[in-house]
Order: structure tokens, then sequence, then C-alpha cells
């Protein structure tokens, strides 16, 4: 291979993993590196185990300076889904509340308006009548605290 096709399938494979690489393409582990070239004296690398043994391959070869901002913008986009998705989970409960608070008031009126036609209706008298009126109020606590 020229040098050239070397580097360009080694910039190839540097381009296609995102993020900190956690292996090679050929599945070994990876050894981090530093340089000592003049051009890049002690720049961290990412480097394939294998590729100190077989110089002529294309193992993965990632600078860290490249790998670490690239880690950090794949962790903010899955921070944004997160947050989209609860502010989605948050908007759907928040509905749901609503709408069973629509029914249950709706409930309550309407056996607040029976219960108060029979207690008017039945003449009893008002031990009767403050009975049934405690009985509402106790009945509207307890179906409220149930809601909770």
């Amino acid at each position: 291979m020229t040098s050239s096709s070397s580097s360009s399938s080694r910039s190839a494979a540097r381009r296609s993993v995102h993020g900190v690489p956690k292996k090679c393409w050929c599945v070994k582990g990876l050894s981090i590196w530093a340089s000592e070239t003049k051009e890049n004296s002690f720049r961290r690398f990412y480097r394939c185990e294998i590729t100190l043994q077989r110089k002529s391959e294309s193992h993965l070869f990632k600078l860290e300076d490249e790998a670490i901002p690239d880690e950090v913008s794949m962790v903010e986009a899955k921070v944004l889904d997160l947050v989209h998705d609860f502010q989605s989970l948050s908007k759907s409960v928040a509905q749901s509340m609503d709408e069973a608070t629509r029914q249950f008031k709706e409930d309550m009126d309407a056996t607040l308006n029976s219960n108060m036609k029979t207690t008017l209706l039945s003449n009893n008298g008002p031990v009767h009548n403050f009975a049934a009126a405690v009985g509402i109020v106790l009945a509207i606590a307890c179906l409220y605290w149930k809601l909770l």
C-alpha cells in the first residue's frame, strides 16, 4: 500500500467512528497512545491492538481530541431527546388529570343534584336533613381523597 492510500483509509476509518471508540471493527480492544512525531507531539489517540502486528491493515485509529467532542455532542443529543420525552409525558399527564378532574366534577354535580332533590322532597324533619347533608359532605370528601 502507498502512504497516501494508507492515510486515506486511516482517515476514513477515523471518520466512521462516532464518539469515543470502545472496540475496533475487528472486535479487538483499543489502546491509547501518545504521538511521538514533531507535528503532533504528545497528541493522544485510540488505536487497535492489532495494528502493531499488522501494519499493512487499516484498523481503528481516532484522535482523542476528535473523539471527546463527538462523545459530548452525542450525549447532548440524548439529553435533548430525554427532555423532549419528559415534556411530552408531562403534557399527556396534565391532559389526563384535567379530564379526570372534569369528569369528577360532573359526577359530583350529578350526585349532589340528585341527593339535594331527594332531601328536599322528603319531609322527615331537620335531623334527617342534617344527616343527609353530613353524608353528602363525607361522600364528597371520600371521593376527593381517593382521586388524589
